[in-house]
């Protein structure tokens, strides 16, 4: 039986203010509906497959030869730790660009759905984007053969690897939340969005370090909470901090909660007027 639902207009739309507190809700609410999406993207993303779960492995370790002999063993470099960086690069990025990326069409690709039976569609983006965090938590895993080869050994700073995929994760879906809205709207973003992304990956220290950037660009350079966060991952592995300084940090988790509570305000407040042009 088909479900009709009230899609809503612009009176009683939630505030900005208001709409972080009732996607915390819904989420909680509805932790079971969340919980099942994300083992459904997990399934889909691997069953059937011959190799499974270790494509989530391969990908990152494939762009890593490349990228590393492209901009390393070309170019040449006397930085060993090089091809571990780069892989730390590819991972944090990606968990950021395709949470991003998806949350961007989640609203166009599930709207015969929403068209059909009522359920917080903020679930769509939850669920990507803690799908996303699944992959790059268990794809950092392939960090550990490489922390033996190069006999380095766990410091107090691993523990910068929480609010490195946090905060990430919180920038993604916050940025993801307020495209979708607008990508139902205009069609058109999420191809910005895709031009964006790729324009992201040269300048947010992907295949190179911070300490790469001249003095005079590198307070720009950390503007960006991406390559932050990258560089966060790095510090967690190595043991040292190098450029990088707490009030970045801060920064950088500053601008991702804000993002994704701006996010979750935008999408609440005009979801219900949308959701007639899908």
């Amino acid at each position: 039986m088909v479900i009709r639902v009230h899609r809503g207009g612009k009176a009683g739309s939630p505030s900005l203010f208001s709409g972080p507190s009732l996607v915390f809700g819904n989420v909680w609410k509805h932790s079971t509906l969340t919980r099942h999406m994300i083992k459904k993207d997990v399934k889909l993303a691997y069953h059937g497959t011959l190799l499974g779960y270790v494509w989530t492995l391969l990908e990152p370790l494939l762009m890593t030869i490349i990228l590393y002999a492209l901009f390393v063993i070309l170019r040449g470099s006397s930085d060993e730790y090089m091809p571990l960086k780069v892989m730390l690069g590819l991972l944090f990025y990606s968990c950021f660009s395709k949470t991003m990326s998806m949350c961007t069409n989640a609203m166009i690709q599930n709207s015969s759905l929403i068209n059909q039976v009522y359920f917080p569609r903020e679930l769509f983006h939850v669920s990507i984007s803690g799908y996303q965090l699944y992959r790059l938590v268990m794809s950092l895993l392939i960090i550990i053969p490489l922390l033996i080869w190069y006999q380095l050994m766990p410091t107090i700073y691993l523990l910068l690897l929480i609010p490195a995929t946090v905060g990430i994760s919180m920038l993604a879906i916050g940025m993801g939340m307020i495209a979708s809205v607008i990508q139902v709207r205009v069609r058109d973003v999420s191809q910005l969005v895709v031009v964006l992304l790729r324009a992201g990956f040269f300048i947010s220290g992907v295949f190179y370090g911070a300490e790469h950037v001249p003095a005079k660009w590198l307070h720009l350079h950390l503007l960006n909470p991406v390559a932050v966060f990258i560089e966060v991952s790095r510090v967690s592995v190595l043991g040292d901090m190098g450029v990088l300084q707490v009030s970045n940090i801060l920064y950088a988790m500053g601008i991702s909660l804000f993002f994704m509570l701006l996010g979750m305000g935008v999408f609440k407040r005009y979801e219900s007027r949308v959701v007639k042009y899908l």
